[in-house]
């Protein structure tokens, strides 16, 4: 059993940043079916979940960050960034908004968008996963 864990937690890690951060989906069945689906890599299937879920729950911070995340993942920088903004219009500290919207920053060349994003993170969370796994990716992109 203690192997299973420490296999389990081991792939996590190695899963790296990219779903270090993503919030917990919310108790809604759909928004939790898209979120799973996003999760699993199949981006194309759980975002019309989740577009769905948010027009009836418009402005959902989680929500939101998970449409962008599968956005970004599908290469479609832009509408990522619109829908991390309006996450953070939502909620300006939400942490998986700032931390995955500095990781597109960086995607983009931006490392002072990147960092500022961080510094609101220190100051909005402390020490939490989504600040370490931001500072973890500026101190790579040196």
């Amino acid at each position: 059993m203690m192997r299973a864990v420490v296999m389990a937690l081991a792939l996590a890690l190695l899963a790296g940043p990219a779903l270090a951060v993503l919030p917990d989906p919310p108790g809604d069945p759909e928004v939790a079916e898209g979120a799973r689906l996003v999760e699993g890599g199949r981006y194309e299937l759980g975002l019309p979940l989740l577009e769905a879920a948010l027009a009836r729950l418009p402005g959902d911070p989680d929500i939101l960050v998970y449409i962008a995340f599968a956005h970004r993942r599908m290469g479609r920088r832009d509408a990522a960034m619109e829908a991390y903004l309006l996450a953070l219009g939502s909620n300006p500290n939400h942490p998986g908004a700032l931390a995955y919207q500095g990781s597109l920053m960086l995607e983009m060349g931006d490392r002072a968008g990147a960092a500022a994003n961080l510094a609101q993170l220190t100051n909005s969370c402390g020490a939490c996963p989504e600040r370490e796994t931001l500072a973890r990716e500026l101190a790579r992109a040196r």
